[in-house]
């Protein structure tokens, strides 16, 4: 087990990294406290179940992925837009969400 908390408490900080967020901003898409995932990052505590799961959809990651049990792929390219949107609040990055999705759905139509 120690493998496995080991691996997340470093997933957790790279993923957190490459996204350009502090603790704080990471706790607060998860609805989880800061020193909470400071905690996760130092390997101090190993988050609930449901923990992981917030923490992974803050992250826009699988689980498995801050496991160490999957890859989140770094040769996709993102778009600058996207990444900018990633890193606003989440009512903005909603509305990027659901503009997008509407486009999207728009070319699928003939």
């Amino acid at each position: 087990m120690e493998d496995v908390a080991a691996r997340f408490a470093s997933n957790l900080r790279s993923l957190r990294e490459m996204r350009a967020l502090t603790q704080a901003e990471l706790g607060h898409r998860a609805g989880i406290g800061a020193a909470s995932i400071s905690h996760f990052e130092t390997g101090q505590r190993v988050p609930s179940l449901e923990s992981l799961v917030k923490v992974a959809d803050a992250l826009d990651v699988p689980v498995d992925a801050l496991l160490g049990r999957g890859s989140v792929d770094a040769q996709t390219q993102v778009d600058p837009v996207f990444l900018q949107a990633s890193r606003s609040s989440a009512q903005t990055l909603d509305t990027v969400r659901r503009v997008t999705a509407a486009l999207l759905e728009g070319l699928k139509q003939p």
